[in-house]
């Protein structure tokens, strides 16, 4: 099991490391990487789910970022849209938001991710993406959770998805998107 598991673990692991996050995610995120993120947004607001410093969405004016750590939210300096202490099982906001919700390098922090799509779901427009950029390599896994491609299509047919690409980027990480099609599983 992942030593950084929990709501309340998470968060305190993310306040540590606020003062080093962006030195860490220039050496763990390939440059291409964030931009292959933004070419899967659909057009509107953009919900960033564990907007640590802002590496995904900083400078989009319609983001609205969210995390559960005020220390990463205090670095997020001339982030573009709106910031939001919130947890992502249980988001402040309407249903049918946001056209995309990402997860860029936050979704396998999650204490229960199928709950968490399942929230997601509520928060999308109909046709809406999740579009996600996790770990994969397998050094990592006794730091967090790694999710296979199975695991991503059974939790995206869980929360009333389709797994529309998974693509293994170099066996570092992987790059999820999924659409919201039908209601989710009760």
């Amino acid at each position: 099991m992942p030593i950084v598991r929990g709501q309340r673990r998470t968060r305190r692991v993310f306040d540590w490391l606020a003062p080093h996050y962006d030195f860490l995610n220039a050496i763990l995120f390939r440059p291409g990487w964030r931009e292959k993120v933004r070419e899967a947004f659909l057009p509107g607001r953009v919900l960033d789910v564990g907007v640590g410093t802002g590496y995904a969405t900083a400078n989009l004016p319609h983001a609205v970022g969210i995390d559960l750590s005020w220390e990463m939210v205090s670095r997020t300096l001339g982030y573009g849209g709106d910031l939001v202490l919130a947890d992502a099982i249980s988001p402040p906001f309407r249903p049918e938001s946001f056209p995309t919700i990402v997860c860029a390098g936050s979704f396998y922090y999650l204490p229960d991710p199928v709950r968490a799509l399942r929230a997601f779901h509520r928060l999308l427009t109909p046709g809406g993406r999740v579009v996600m950029l996790s770990p994969m390599a397998w050094f990592l896994r006794p730091v967090v959770r790694i999710f296979a491609r199975r695991e991503y299509e059974a939790m995206a047919l869980d929360a009333g998805f389709c797994l529309e690409k998974f693509e293994d980027l170099r066996g570092v990480a992987c790059f999820v998107v999924m659409r919201k099609q039908s209601r989710p599983r009760p």
